[in-house]
């Protein structure tokens, strides 16, 4: 009887031992309900690493006429190569062929005194692991640093995949390929030091134009949405060449899942159509992303017909019309093909009627930082909007817990790119605050870094039954860092921007 007492009372004691081990480890935590930024520890350092790159700058000095150079490598990998984006992705996320060819284009910007690099990839997104490898080689090749560059990203959801180790990683861009992040970090660093070596004197001119017919809220009807299709173009002056740059918010998913041939959505023909036009590249900059869906023109996008549907994905009408034999497979791929050229022609009529009213100057002030900082406590919210993983979690799975804040300003432009799938309706508040101070904004997300979504604090709470699945996907389940992240983020850009522009 004794013995199994002992058994029974053992077996109790593990029981509890590993009940609150998983909780521990995995959750549920109750969550918090204020992150009370401003008195914390981890905003001061934030504030004081925003300063302390700020310090580096070169500013005040006397402007010298710009150069500017420009290179671009392809990236396009093997076939068979996995895919990044889409965690529902069939055949194990695996390419079968690639529509277009993938790049990674570098404009370079110099004034005498400060040079200012920016960055393009038609990729999902850039991430740590591949800026350290970077950084080694631009510094021996050309004498810059990751602080002097400005990582930005189409956000196709058809491009390459295999970036990084880890369980988290694996969802979003397949099986780890250690061998391309290496060839990705050779094109990268080539591109960048191509554009240096290569400057010449120039001049430069930048705008924007509303285009809201290609770009839709996808969390909420009738949200609002970032529109703007920012332009910029680059020309040097003994041979007329010219590199257009453009920036727009609308997500890279106007293919869906169902597409297994690598591509780079409708940023590609956007390219396509400038070069097509011009015979100049265009680099292409994903704004402002979170909850901006591609509206394209061309064949309609099938009506739900459920409730359920109505609450689904964008893609997910067309892909249940797929699955319930309604629609072939080869005539979804060939309506979004249509879209997704559409759009792609449509935008590059926008950009190139804004490029010429452009106003150019030979003189730019240029100036750039990059700022690390550790974000509000993990709050990831799978479930309930009551409940919480354990912020050891995050160790488990592999997710980062850094952020890296880049800003760039070129004359009157100022850009600022956060490591967000970064909400389009917090980017026109900052363009609108930008604008009340005399400077046009660029807002990007996916800085070299990632740390989920950055939604509006006021939807915080606003998750649960009946709700868009992009509402709950965007503001419970990839929203790590609530509730209060908006605010902090604001007031790094807030810092950020006064620092950067104080002696303009």
């Amino acid at each position: 009887m004794k013995l199994v007492r002992r058994s029974l009372l053992l077996l109790f004691v593990l029981a509890m031992l590993a009940g609150a081990g998983f909780v521990l480890l995995l959750g549920p935590w109750p969550v918090y309900r204020d992150a009370r930024y401003e008195q914390s520890t981890y905003f001061v350092n934030a504030l004081a690493a925003i300063d302390e790159a700020a310090a580096s700058i070169n500013s005040g000095a006397d402007t010298l006429p710009l150069k500017a150079g420009w290179a671009q490598r392809e990236i396009t990998p093997e076939i068979g190569h996995p895919m990044a984006g889409y965690g529902g992705r069939p055949n194990d996320k695996i390419s079968t062929g690639a529509r277009e060819a993938l790049f990674v284009r570098a404009l370079a910007l110099h004034d005498g005194a400060n040079t200012v690099v920016l960055v393009g990839s038609d990729m999902l997104q850039t991430l740590p692991n591949l800026l350290a490898l970077i950084e080694p080689r631009i510094v021996e090749s050309v004498s810059l640093t990751n602080s002097q560059v400005m990582y930005t990203s189409s956000h196709t959801h058809g491009g390459p995949g295999g970036l990084a180790p880890g369980f988290a990683a694996e969802m979003s861009y397949g099986p780890y390929k250690p061998e391309y992040l290496l060839f990705l970090a050779d094109s990268f660093a080539a591109a960048i030091t191509e554009a240096v070596e290569t400057m010449a004197p120039a001049r430069f001119g930048h705008g924007a134009v509303d285009a809201p017919a290609y770009i839709r809220n996808r969390t909420r009807d009738h949200g609002t949405v970032d529109s703007t299709l920012h332009v910029a173009v680059v020309e040097k002056l003994a041979t007329d060449e010219r590199l257009y740059v453009a920036r727009y918010s609308a997500h890279g998913t106007a293919y869906s899942e169902e597409m297994l041939q690598l591509n780079n959505d409708y940023a590609g023909a956007f390219q396509r159509a400038v070069k097509e036009r011009t015979g100049a590249p265009l680099l292409f900059m994903g704004g402002a992303m979170g909850s901006m869906r591609p509206n394209p023109p061309g064949p309609p996008v099938p009506e739900p017909w459920t409730p359920e549907l109505a609450l689904a994905f964008e893609n997910a009408v067309e892909s249940e019309m797929v699955r319930q034999g309604k629609k072939t497979l080869e005539a979804m791929l060939r309506d979004q093909k249509t879209r997704v050229e559409a759009m792609g022609a449509a935008l590059a009529d926008k950009m190139l009627t804004a490029a010429e009213t452009l106003e150019f100057e030979e003189r730019l002030d240029i100036a750039s930082l990059e700022a690390m900082y550790e974000p509000p406590p993990a709050q990831v919210r799978l479930f309930s909007p009551r409940w919480r993983l354990s912020p050891f979690a995050f160790n488990l799975l592999g997710v980062p817990k850094t952020g890296r804040l880049q800003a760039a300003r070129l004359g009157s432009l100022f850009l600022i790119g956060m490591p967000y799938d970064f909400s389009g309706e917090t980017s026109r508040v900052w363009q609108q605050w930008a604008e009340e101070r005399g400077v046009s904004l660029w807002v990007t997300g996916f800085s070299g870094a990632y740390l989920g979504y950055l939604s509006p604090d006021k939807y915080y709470h606003e998750i649960g039954e009946g709700l868009h699945y992009n509402q709950n996907y965007e503001i419970g389940q990839m929203s790590w860092f609530g509730p209060n992240q908006e605010a902090f983020v604001t007031d790094l850009f807030h810092h950020a921007f006064e620092t950067v522009t104080r002696d303009r």
